[in-house]
């Protein structure tokens, strides 16, 4: 009996003292601003203006402050080496090419790592959503009517939001990753693709399941990247809509502490 309760004990000791080991997580969901073919590209045609590098210049430095390790970035993993190299490039001031920096892993990530030498690393995997079935099931359900009345219910997101041409980065930013936005951003995986299907057939359940699947494989990459002995604070980041699939994976593992971007960039 005394061996059972030192081995509790000692067990509680341990999950105490790994409990103040947590990873600061910043969840940096974007858009993407223009560099990429992505469906999620938004055009941020003053982003070269003095007003907007300065908006991007103090994001750096608050990212900066806060302690960042390691920037988790949407570049596939086997890609690792070029990023360095193009991150070395930028250190030197040698890109030139309006292209490549455009993309907000130079603007943000590279230009963060400058300040102070977080490590900037690709933990993503690409794997295309199955469109083709929800087409095909679209076709041939064309004049159906869903026999499932919940799916019919109004459209609640209708609030108004600011515009990025009209409101300063971090505020946007800020905006594009509160609850609302993300409930958004998700109600296309978890309502509107679920209503594909009738019956045994879950069409659009399996849509959101690959979904599911890459974030997963994504947050996978993370971990596989993470030292808990000297990794305090972490940045992700990523389109807005994987930042919001993989805050519940952050949220539901023990050893990662969620920062709010208000408290970043505002506090």
């Amino acid at each position: 009996m005394k061996k059972i309760l030192l081995l509790l004990l000692v067990t509680s000791v341990a999950f105490s003292q790994t409990q103040n080991k947590k990873v600061k997580v910043i969840l940096l969901g974007t858009f993407h601003f223009g560099a990429t073919s992505d469906r999620n590209s938004t055009k941020f045609e003053d982003l070269f203006s003095e007003k907007r590098q300065n908006e991007l210049a103090l994001i750096a430095q608050k990212l900066k402050d806060f302690g960042t390790d390691k920037i988790f970035v949407e570049n596939e993993t086997n890609n690792q080496k070029e990023l360095d190299q193009q991150l070395a490039l930028y250190q030197s001031k040698q890109i030139k090419d309006e292209k490549i920096l455009k993309d907000e892993i130079v603007q943000i990530a590279f230009r963060t790592s400058v300040l102070n030498n977080a490590k900037v690393v690709s933990v993503d995997y690409k794997q295309e959503l199955p469109y083709d079935r929800i087409n095909e099931y679209e076709k041939i359900h064309e004049k159906d009517v869903n026999p499932y009345s919940f799916f019919d219910v109004e459209y609640p997101f209708k609030e108004k939001r600011k515009k990025l041409a009209e409101t300063p980065l971090a505020e946007y930013y800020v905006q594009l990753n509160n609850l609302y936005s993300r409930q958004a951003l998700l109600y296309d995986y978890l309502h509107y693709a679920l209503a594909y299907g009738i019956g045994d057939d879950y069409t659009g359940e399996n849509f959101t399941t690959v979904y599911y699947d890459r974030n997963l494989k994504i947050f996978t990459n993370i971990l596989r990247n993470i030292d808990l002995k000297t990794d305090k604070t972490v940045v992700v980041l990523f389109g807005a809509s994987h930042t919001a699939f993989l805050r519940q994976f952050f949220e539901n593992h023990p050893y990662f502490e969620i920062v709010e971007l208000e408290t970043v960039f505002f506090n």
